[in-house]
């Protein structure tokens, strides 16, 4: 590759949207979130997280995500699966698992409904596609708690 296209690699990569998600799990149930829009998404169901913004790691995205969108502090753990492209390749999410710190209950505060599900229980809801080789990858996860 020459330096010009290393250089168009780069400036992608650099434009490239990191999205965020945390398969918070508890007693080998993880949650999932139903979301309440866009319209075209309304009822799909994801995992909690968002957009990391200018200056933020990861991590610090996903703790600020989950106090704002479910109301409770989280630990991060490790990652789930392999980053997965959104949006024809303009952003990127990656999910890890995180833990419930201080008693916290999630809540409902951007979202249509929660539910903790099971290894048994994952495909019984309809997960947005991107969410897909996330969820596959979920069970050895739920299994070790």
């Amino acid at each position: 590759m020459d330096l010009e296209g290393w250089s168009a690699v780069q400036s992608e990569r650099i434009n490239q949207r990191i999205i965020v998600g945390a398969a918070i799990i508890v007693d080998g149930k993880v949650l999932a979130c139903a979301r309440s829009d866009p319209p075209e998404m309304a009822g799909m169901w994801e995992f909690p997280g968002g957009k990391v913004e200018p200056g933020e790691s990861d991590v610090e995205a996903l703790v600020r995500e989950c106090e704002e969108e479910l109301g409770v502090r989280v630990a991060v753990g490790e990652r789930v699966g392999e980053d997965v492209l959104l949006g024809h390749g303009r952003a990127l999410l990656r999910v890890f698992t995180a833990e419930l710190l201080d008693g916290g209950v999630p809540q409902a505060l951007e979202h249509e409904e929660l539910r903790w599900l099971g290894t048994e229980e994952l495909l019984s809801v309809q997960w947005l596609p991107a969410d897909a080789p996330i969820v596959a990858a979920l069970p050895p996860f739920l299994k070790r708690q």
